[in-house]
Parts: structure tokens; C-alpha cells; sequence
């Protein structure tokens, strides 16, 4: 049975470094014999139909096929479609993505960072942010976006365990929505 998943690249096309175009990722992703390649933003998004329901297989197989045909190693990270569903019904802050979506990001772990790391944060130097662990999935609220925030400070020093990609609130909905298309 054909399942959809969620390809989520960590760090592609920022600044000067893992440069991917769009294209020949998506080419790349046929290639691999995955169906309805589809791609959002130039971000590191793709939507892609496999004959398996393992995620991390998905991830193995485009995570060489990058190394392969782009000479580049990514983090990357699956979800199937079920699972980022998951992500959105669970989401431990509505209020804040009604109000300002683009505030709140999904950070997509793999493996889970560990619980007490987390904890560990002093969430009342924080301010107006916060950062709740789901299911190994962190949910990230940015009071005032990302540019000056301190927690976006606190995690990059707290070099959490394994690969953590974020993506904001609207992105997980648009790649959601993209693979149900």
C-alpha cells in the first residue's frame, strides 16, 4: 500500500552552503522510484508516495540518494502524513498558532532529545517563549519571531541530541495540505 510522507532536509539552501535546487531534487526523488514528488519552498520540503509505511527507511534511501547524486550529507528527516497530522492535532498551543502561526514552530527530532535536557532549560528566563516536548516532537512558541529570540539562543547552545529540523506553523499545515493534493 502507497503511503505519503513528509521529507524534511535540515539546512539546505541557507546562506552559501548544501546548495539543492528544487528541480533536481524532485528529479532526484523520481529517480529513487517515489511517486507524486511534489516540493514546498526552497527550503528543504518535499512530499513524496512510497510502497513503504517506514519513515526512517524513506529517510535512509533520499538521505543516500543526496549524498549520491549531490555529493552532500543532510540531515533528513520522515514523517508519513499520518504522523505530522499527529503533530498538528496534539499541538500543545493553539491559542498562539491562531494568532500568529508563523511564531510557532514544529521541531521535527530524530532521534527525540532527551526530556531532562529540556527541562533543564530555565523557562522563566525566557519570557513571553516557550518550549514544550510532545512525543519527541518540540513545539516552540518565538514571542517575537526568531531573529532576536532567546530561546532560539538557548537551544542552539544547548546542542540537543541527534538532528532537530524546525519548520513553522504554516509550513507543517501547507506540507500537510500538499500531501493530501
Amino acid at each position: 500500500m502507497a503511503t505519503s510522507h513528509i521529507v524534511l532536509l535540515r539546512g539546505i539552501n541557507v546562506g552559501k552552503h548544501n546548495r539543492i535546487a528544487m528541480g533536481p531534487l524532485r528529479n532526484m526523488l523520481t529517480d529513487l522510484g517515489y511517486t507524486a514528488v511534489k516540493t514546498l519552498l526552497a527550503s528543504g520540503n518535499a512530499v513524496v508516495t512510497a510502497d513503504t509505511k517506514d519513515p526512517a527507511a524513506v529517510a535512509r534511501k533520499i538521505r543516500k540518494g543526496i549524498d549520491d547524486t549531490f555529493g552532500l550529507s543532510i540531515h533528513t528527516i520522515v514523517r508519513s502524513r499520518a504522523q505530522v497530522e499527529r503533530v498538528i492535532e496534539r499541538n500543545p498551543m493553539p491559542d498562539e498558532a491562531a494568532r500568529e502561526p508563523r511564531f510557532l514552530h514544529v521541531g521535527f527530532c530524530d532521534p527525540a532529545p532527551d526530556k531532562k535536557t529540556v527541562d533543564s532549560i530555565d523557562h522563566d528566563a525566557l519570557g513571553n517563549e516557550r518550549l514544550i516536548l510532545d512525543e519527541g516532537t518540540l513545539y516552540v512558541w518565538f514571542a517575537n519571531g526568531v531573529r532576536n529570540s532567546r530561546l532560539a539562543r538557548v537551544l542552539s547552545a544547548k546542542k540537543l541530541e541527534g538532528s532537530v529540523t524546525m519548520r513553522n506553523w504554516n509550513t507543517v499545515q501547507k506540507l500537510v495540505d500538499l500531501a493530501e493534493s
